[in-house]
């Protein structure tokens, strides 16, 4: 009997040790997912807001933007000049990169194309512009997909407006 009840002690402290194990990977990888997903979109926040232009393309999985000239202090010149550089943020398979000068870098990897909170019916677009005929202002929508355990994914998903600082138009 002693034995018996030993095994069944056992087994249930191994069953919610396994069980308490899993529910921590799947909270990990939730974390994972969306500290990956802040840190794009402050990545990319940080870089248009100093952008004097941007051109988003026609599905908005990239756009193309230009920064203005600055002196050797970190200071724009004024009046605000192009400083000359192509710069890019686009979607390049499964990630997000920034193209600066033709060297990318990546800032964001297991880029998912649909919205999870839409059922995953709807293809979302990273960057949509704001109203106007100059753009003043992006939002940048970012859904990343970490596959976790037994099949399961856990989605980061983030969202922020961005609002163009030096647009020449707006700074006279």
């Amino acid at each position: 009997m002693a034995s018996a009840a030993t095994v069944l002690v056992l087994s249930a402290a191994i069953g919610t040790f396994l069980s308490s194990t899993q529910t921590w990977l799947q909270g990990e990888q939730k974390i994972q997912a969306n500290s990956q997903v802040q840190n794009s979109i402050k990545t990319m926040g940080k870089e248009l807001r100093e952008a004097m232009s941007v051109v988003v393309d026609g599905d908005g999985m990239g756009l193309t933007y230009r920064e203005a000239t600055k002196d050797v202090n970190g200071e724009y010149i004024m009046p605000m000049t192009w400083d000359g550089v192509t710069r890019r943020i686009e979607k390049y398979g499964t990630t997000v990169r920034v193209v600066d000068a033709g060297v990318a870098r990546t800032i964001c990897k297991n880029v998912f194309p649909t919205d999870p909170n839409s059922g995953f019916s709807v293809t979302y677009k990273l960057f949509k512009p704001g109203a106007g005929t100059i753009t003043r202002s992006l939002a940048v929508m970012v859904v990343t997909k970490e596959n976790g355990i037994r099949g399961a994914h856990q989605y980061g998903r983030a969202r922020e407006n961005v609002f163009l600082r030096n647009i020449p138009e707006l700074t006279r």
